[in-house]
Order: C-alpha cells, then sequence, then structure tokens
C-alpha cells in the first residue's frame, strides 16, 4: 500500500525567514517524493492493461494534491510574517523595542496637524537620563541601555492608548501626548522622574539606580511647525539639565532662570 508523505507544519516559534526557508524544504521534498510514488506506481501497474498506468499516474496527483495545497497555504502565512516582521524592524528601535526616531517624528507630524487643525492640545517631553557618561564608564555601554529599556517600558505602561513614545536620542526618549494642556503635561512629567528615581533597574550583580531631566513643550500658537515644538522642547531639557538634573523644567524657558538654574563655574 502506497504510503502519501504527511507535511510537518513549520515551527510557529521559529523566526520568519526560517519559516520560510522551512517551508520551501517541505515543499520540494514533497513534489519529489509524490513524483517518485507515481512513477513507481506507474511502473507496478503498467502490465495491467492501458488504464492502469493513467489510473497510477492520477491517484498519485490525488495523493501530492491535498498535501500541496497545505503546504502553499503555509507558505503564504510565512511570506506574510517575514513582511510584517520586515515592516516592524523599520520603525522600531531594536535596543529599547520601542518606536525609533524617524517613524515617531512622521506620526508626531500627524499628530501635531490635528491638534493644530481642531485645537485639542498636545505635548512633547523629551526625557534624557543623568549623567550617563558616568554610567557608562563604571558599567559599559550595555548598562546605559538596559537602563533606557527599562525606563522607557515602564514609561509606556502609564500612557494612555493614542500617546506615542519612542527612542529620540541615545540617551533619550520622547512622548507625545494627545489632548495634553500645560498642567497635564507637566503632571505625566513629574511621575515619569519619580518613578524613574524610585526604580532598581537590573544589571549583572549590582541594579542600577538613576535619575533623569525632563523637558516640556506643550503645544502652543507659536508653533508654527514641529521643528518650532522640538526645538522648545531641547531648550526645557537644557533647562532641567543646567539646573542639575532629576527635574522637570517647561517651555518657554524664562533665560534669566536659567542662567540662576546653572550650576557655578
Amino acid at each position: 500500500m502506497l504510503n502519501v508523505p504527511t507535511i510537518p507544519i513549520p515551527d510557529e516559534t521559529l523566526p520568519p525567514r526560517r519559516r520560510l526557508a522551512t517551508g520551501v524544504a517541505l515543499g520540494v521534498l514533497l513534489v519529489v517524493s509524490m513524483a517518485a510514488a507515481g512513477w513507481g506506481l506507474a511502473r507496478l501497474f503498467g502490465g495491467l492493461g492501458p488504464l492502469a498506468a493513467p489510473a497510477a499516474a492520477a491517484l498519485a496527483a490525488a495523493g501530492v494534491g491535498v498535501p500541496l495545497v497545505l503546504w502553499l497555504l503555509h507558505l503564504l502565512r510565512a511570506l506574510d510574517g517575514t513582511r510584517a516582521a520586515l515592516a516592524r524592524l523599520e520603525t522600531v528601535d531594536p535596543a529599547t523595542g520601542i518606536t525609533n526616531r524617524p517613524n515617531f517624528l512622521a506620526s508626531a507630524e500627524r499628530e501635531w496637524s490635528r491638534a493644530r487643525r481642531y485645537g485639542t492640545g498636545a505635548a512633547l517631553l523629551v526625557v534624557e537620563v543623568d549623567q550617563v557618561a558616568r554610567l557608562v564608564e563604571g558599567r559599559g555601554i550595555a548598562a546605559a541601555e538596559t537602563v533606557l529599556r527599562a525606563l522607557a517600558r515602564d514609561t509606556e505602561q502609564t500612557l494612555r492608548g493614542g500617546d506615542l513614545i519612542a527612542r529620540f536620542g541615545d540617551t533619550q526618549f520622547a512622548v507625545w501626548l494627545v489632548h495634553a494642556d500645560p498642567t497635564g503635561a507637566l503632571d505625566v512629567a513629574e511621575r515619569i522622574r519619580e518613578r524613574s528615581e524610585q526604580m532598581e533597574i537590573p544589571c549583572g550583580a549590582h541594579p542600577l539606580r538613576v535619575t533623569v531631566s525632563v523637558g516640556v513643550a506643550a503645544l502652543r500658537l507659536a508653533h508654527q511647525n514641529l521643528s518650532a515644538l522640538i526645538d522648545d522642547v531641547d531648550a526645557a531639557l537644557a533647562a532641567a539639565q543646567q539646573a542639575g538634573g532629576n527635574c522637570v523644567r517647561a517651555a518657554p524657558v524664562d533665560l534669566r532662570r536659567r542662567r540662576a538654574d546653572a550650576p557655578p563655574p
């Protein structure tokens, strides 16, 4: 009796490219196996009459048909998974697992336009880890990446569904708050600062404790484009760092206050 081979389903836990390669290999193996089975049947029943060989070939074709359709379906799923994975790689920062800066800026541009059009309010926050140079010198670059990843993921859990978070620089992440007024944006920034100060981040034998500086810029009429809003939040972040870190500053920044906050030379 002819044993029709079955197709093992590629392991869904494999990476998309490996699933695709596995599916192709199994499909080729199936076609070769069924071709050999059809040839064998034709040889076996060839002497039984003129219709025996075509019947054997039809039997072999039927045997390969159903498994081949199943294989093609799984191959299509693997292709979809590969495309989705590649698309995600283009938008996600691999070190932190959150959106990267280019994708964030594209989304923030749309949100900025919507907020300006409908007057719904919005705010941009930029959070930077304090004293990163000392952290890198003492624990290495990997420790800095670990800190940023932990802080970003902790912050992401506290945001609303429409808010955005992304890696914004080597030691920064940004948060876009939709439907936010200046007071609400300051509240969120202060919450991020407090949570960061209280965290113990696992890293090797000794956990890490860090603080952050946060710049806040709520959308105003003076912000004729997204770049103007980013300039404001950068100035606010610089003011927080000049004040010694572990604090929140909001734009527009009073230059006299910035000079007063600056540590003595």
